[in-house]
Protein backbone atom coordinates (compact mmCIF):
# COMPACT_ATOMS: atom_id res chain seq x y z
CA UNK A 1 0.00 0.00 0.00
CA UNK A 2 1.50 3.16 -0.87
CA UNK A 3 0.17 6.75 0.26
CA UNK A 4 0.77 9.52 -2.05
CA UNK A 5 0.83 12.67 -0.47
CA UNK A 6 1.72 16.90 0.01
CA UNK A 7 3.24 17.33 3.38
CA UNK A 8 1.40 20.53 3.84
CA UNK A 9 -1.93 19.26 2.16
CA UNK A 10 -4.94 18.59 5.22
CA UNK A 11 -6.94 16.01 3.40
CA UNK A 12 -4.22 14.15 2.45
CA UNK A 13 -3.19 14.58 6.40
CA UNK A 14 -6.78 12.85 6.93
CA UNK A 15 -5.57 9.68 5.06
CA UNK A 16 -2.21 9.62 6.65
CA UNK A 17 -2.88 9.89 10.19
CA UNK A 18 -5.86 6.94 9.91
CA UNK A 19 -3.27 4.99 8.05
CA UNK A 20 -1.15 5.73 11.00
CA UNK A 21 -3.98 5.76 13.84
CA UNK A 22 -4.85 2.16 12.74
CA UNK A 23 -1.73 1.06 12.50
CA UNK A 24 -1.63 -0.41 8.67
CA UNK A 25 1.47 -0.39 6.64
CA UNK A 26 2.30 1.84 4.31
CA UNK A 27 4.87 3.73 1.97
CA UNK A 28 4.90 7.46 1.96
CA UNK A 29 5.26 9.09 -1.63
CA UNK A 30 5.84 12.93 -1.47
CA UNK A 31 4.51 14.15 -4.85
CA UNK A 32 4.13 17.26 -6.11
CA UNK A 33 0.61 17.21 -7.28
CA UNK A 34 1.09 20.41 -9.98
CA UNK A 35 3.96 18.70 -12.15
CA UNK A 36 1.39 17.59 -14.32
CA UNK A 37 3.41 14.25 -15.64
CA UNK A 38 1.07 11.43 -17.17
CA UNK A 39 1.75 9.31 -14.63
CA UNK A 40 0.59 10.75 -11.70
CA UNK A 41 -2.55 12.28 -14.16
CA UNK A 42 -3.50 8.47 -14.55
CA UNK A 43 -2.70 7.51 -10.94
CA UNK A 44 -4.70 10.18 -9.41
CA UNK A 45 -7.80 9.26 -12.32
CA UNK A 46 -7.21 12.66 -13.60
CA UNK A 47 -7.53 14.27 -10.23
CA UNK A 48 -4.21 15.60 -9.40
CA UNK A 49 -4.91 15.82 -5.81
CA UNK A 50 -3.93 14.42 -3.07
CA UNK A 51 -4.50 12.13 -1.37
CA UNK A 52 -3.78 8.92 -3.52
CA UNK A 53 -3.83 5.44 -1.63
CA UNK A 54 -2.49 2.56 -4.13
CA UNK A 55 -3.67 -0.26 -2.94
CA UNK A 56 -2.58 -4.06 -4.87
CA UNK A 57 -4.76 -5.87 -6.76
CA UNK A 58 -6.31 -9.35 -5.06
CA UNK A 59 -4.05 -10.89 -8.16
CA UNK A 60 -0.74 -8.91 -6.56
CA UNK A 61 0.64 -8.25 -10.41
CA UNK A 62 -0.94 -4.03 -10.45
CA UNK A 63 -1.97 -1.62 -8.73
CA UNK A 64 -5.53 0.26 -7.93
CA UNK A 65 -5.77 3.81 -7.06
CA UNK A 66 -8.37 5.24 -4.80
CA UNK A 67 -9.10 9.12 -4.55
CA UNK A 68 -10.94 11.47 -2.13
CA UNK A 69 -10.02 11.23 1.49
CA UNK A 70 -13.45 10.16 2.95
CA UNK A 71 -13.74 7.53 0.87
CA UNK A 72 -10.49 6.00 1.26
CA UNK A 73 -11.09 6.60 4.81
CA UNK A 74 -14.23 4.23 4.87
CA UNK A 75 -12.00 2.04 2.52
CA UNK A 76 -9.58 1.25 5.13
CA UNK A 77 -12.47 0.33 7.93
CA UNK A 78 -13.58 -2.17 5.49
CA UNK A 79 -10.28 -3.44 4.17
CA UNK A 80 -8.60 -3.85 7.68
CA UNK A 81 -11.55 -4.29 9.68
CA UNK A 82 -9.52 -5.69 12.39
CA UNK A 83 -7.98 -2.26 12.88
CA UNK A 84 -10.04 0.27 14.87
CA UNK A 85 -12.44 1.86 13.13
CA UNK A 86 -13.18 5.45 12.36
CA UNK A 87 -16.33 4.96 11.25
CA UNK A 88 -19.43 3.75 13.77
CA UNK A 89 -20.93 0.37 12.93
CA UNK A 90 -24.12 1.22 14.20
CA UNK A 91 -25.64 2.63 10.94
CA UNK A 92 -27.81 5.25 12.63
CA UNK A 93 -24.57 6.40 14.45
CA UNK A 94 -22.35 6.12 11.51
CA UNK A 95 -25.23 8.60 9.14
CA UNK A 96 -24.83 11.19 12.21
CA UNK A 97 -20.94 11.08 11.41
CA UNK A 98 -21.17 11.73 7.79
CA UNK A 99 -23.88 14.33 8.46
CA UNK A 100 -20.84 16.19 10.77
CA UNK A 101 -18.23 15.47 7.93
CA UNK A 102 -20.57 17.24 5.42
CA UNK A 103 -21.15 20.01 7.86
CA UNK A 104 -17.30 20.21 7.97
CA UNK A 105 -17.00 20.20 4.09
CA UNK A 106 -19.76 22.92 3.83
CA UNK A 107 -19.45 25.21 6.98
CA UNK A 108 -15.71 24.85 7.91
CA UNK A 109 -13.11 23.64 4.96
CA UNK A 110 -15.09 26.13 2.56
CA UNK A 111 -14.92 29.46 4.73
CA UNK A 112 -11.23 28.40 6.52
CA UNK A 113 -10.25 28.96 2.34
CA UNK A 114 -12.31 31.68 1.89
CA UNK A 115 -11.31 34.10 4.62
CA UNK A 116 -7.68 33.01 4.13
CA UNK A 117 -8.02 34.18 0.34
CA UNK A 118 -9.87 37.42 1.37
CA UNK A 119 -6.70 39.59 0.71
CA UNK A 120 -8.79 43.22 1.24
CA UNK A 121 -10.69 44.01 4.52
CA UNK A 122 -14.89 44.37 3.74
CA UNK A 123 -18.12 42.62 3.63
CA UNK A 124 -16.94 39.36 1.59
CA UNK A 125 -13.96 38.44 4.60
CA UNK A 126 -16.56 39.60 7.37
CA UNK A 127 -19.12 37.11 6.02
CA UNK A 128 -16.34 34.57 5.99
CA UNK A 129 -14.97 34.98 9.39
CA UNK A 130 -18.76 34.70 10.75
CA UNK A 131 -19.77 31.78 8.49
CA UNK A 132 -16.66 29.42 9.64
CA UNK A 133 -17.26 30.71 13.73
CA UNK A 134 -20.64 29.41 13.06
CA UNK A 135 -19.40 26.47 11.27
CA UNK A 136 -17.73 25.35 14.38
CA UNK A 137 -19.75 26.35 17.21
CA UNK A 138 -21.83 23.85 15.55
CA UNK A 139 -19.19 21.40 15.46
CA UNK A 140 -19.14 22.01 19.31
CA UNK A 141 -22.48 21.75 20.30
CA UNK A 142 -22.61 18.64 18.58
CA UNK A 143 -19.19 16.90 20.75
CA UNK A 144 -20.02 14.53 23.44
CA UNK A 145 -19.83 16.48 26.93
CA UNK A 146 -17.79 13.52 27.89
CA UNK A 147 -15.15 13.54 25.25
CA UNK A 148 -12.25 14.32 25.01
CA UNK A 149 -12.86 13.30 21.30
CA UNK A 150 -16.03 13.94 18.73
CA UNK A 151 -17.98 11.18 19.63
CA UNK A 152 -16.59 11.03 23.12
CA UNK A 153 -13.69 8.91 24.29
CA UNK A 154 -12.74 6.72 20.79
CA UNK A 155 -11.00 8.37 17.78
CA UNK A 156 -13.72 8.62 15.08
CA UNK A 157 -14.14 9.83 11.64
CA UNK A 158 -15.10 13.34 12.58
CA UNK A 159 -11.57 14.07 14.20
CA UNK A 160 -9.73 13.05 11.54
CA UNK A 161 -11.60 15.11 9.13
CA UNK A 162 -11.79 18.31 11.19
CA UNK A 163 -8.40 18.33 13.08
CA UNK A 164 -6.05 18.89 9.60
CA UNK A 165 -8.34 22.37 9.16
CA UNK A 166 -9.03 23.45 12.93
CA UNK A 167 -5.30 22.95 12.88
CA UNK A 168 -4.73 25.40 9.70
CA UNK A 169 -7.71 27.65 11.48
CA UNK A 170 -5.43 28.38 14.38
CA UNK A 171 -2.25 28.71 12.75
CA UNK A 172 -3.51 30.18 9.19
CA UNK A 173 -5.60 32.53 9.88
CA UNK A 174 -4.41 33.61 13.50
CA UNK A 175 -1.73 34.67 11.84
CA UNK A 176 -2.77 36.08 8.30
CA UNK A 177 -6.38 37.37 9.05
CA UNK A 178 -6.21 38.19 13.00
CA UNK A 179 -8.71 35.37 13.45
CA UNK A 180 -9.53 33.89 16.62
CA UNK A 181 -12.30 31.48 18.51
CA UNK A 182 -14.67 33.13 20.89
CA UNK A 183 -13.02 32.62 24.70
CA UNK A 184 -16.21 32.26 26.84
CA UNK A 185 -18.81 29.92 26.89
CA UNK A 186 -19.59 25.71 27.41
CA UNK A 187 -19.53 25.53 23.86
CA UNK A 188 -16.06 26.80 23.08
CA UNK A 189 -14.43 25.53 26.31
CA UNK A 190 -15.23 22.19 24.71
CA UNK A 191 -13.59 22.70 21.49
CA UNK A 192 -10.44 23.93 23.06
CA UNK A 193 -10.54 20.60 25.14
CA UNK A 194 -11.21 18.98 21.62
CA UNK A 195 -8.69 20.84 19.90
CA UNK A 196 -5.55 19.80 23.07
CA UNK A 197 -6.64 16.34 23.11
CA UNK A 198 -6.21 16.23 19.01
CA UNK A 199 -2.96 18.36 19.00
CA UNK A 200 -1.41 15.36 21.61
CA UNK A 201 -2.74 12.51 19.63
CA UNK A 202 0.56 10.84 18.35
CA UNK A 203 -0.98 10.53 14.85
CA UNK A 204 -1.48 13.64 14.45
CA UNK A 205 2.15 14.99 15.44
CA UNK A 206 3.77 12.34 13.63
CA UNK A 207 2.11 13.98 10.51
CA UNK A 208 2.74 17.59 11.67
CA UNK A 209 4.31 19.42 14.40
CA UNK A 210 6.83 16.63 15.28
CA UNK A 211 8.19 17.45 11.73
CA UNK A 212 11.04 20.04 12.04
CA UNK A 213 9.18 23.95 11.70
CA UNK A 214 6.43 22.52 10.43
CA UNK A 215 4.41 25.46 11.37
CA UNK A 216 6.74 27.97 10.23
CA UNK A 217 6.91 26.08 7.01
CA UNK A 218 2.73 25.97 6.92
CA UNK A 219 2.91 29.60 7.16
CA UNK A 220 5.01 29.91 4.13
CA UNK A 221 3.64 27.18 2.00
CA UNK A 222 0.11 29.59 1.97
CA UNK A 223 1.77 32.81 1.41
CA UNK A 224 0.07 32.93 -2.12
CA UNK A 225 -3.60 31.92 -1.16
CA UNK A 226 -3.51 35.03 1.13
CA UNK A 227 -2.85 37.43 -1.30
CA UNK A 228 -6.12 36.69 -3.25
CA UNK A 229 -4.37 33.93 -5.98
CA UNK A 230 -6.45 30.92 -5.54
CA UNK A 231 -4.79 28.26 -4.94
CA UNK A 232 -2.81 25.31 -6.62
CA UNK A 233 -4.64 22.27 -6.97
CA UNK A 234 -3.05 20.18 -3.89
CA UNK A 235 -5.04 23.40 -2.17
CA UNK A 236 -8.01 21.96 -3.17
CA UNK A 237 -10.68 19.38 -1.84
CA UNK A 238 -9.42 16.20 -2.03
Amino acid sequence: MRLYSAWHCPFAQRVWMTLLHKRIGFDYVEVDADCGEDWWIKLSRGTELVPVLGVETPAGDDETSLVESTRILEFLDHYRPETTPVYAADPLERAEQKYWIDHIGNHVTTNMYRLLKADEPGEYRDRARQNLTDGLHGLARAMNSSGPYFNGAEIGAVDVVLIPFAYRIDVLLKHYRDFELPADGDDWRRYRDWYQAMLALPAFRATSIDHADYRQRLIVQYLPSTRGRGWSKRNQPG
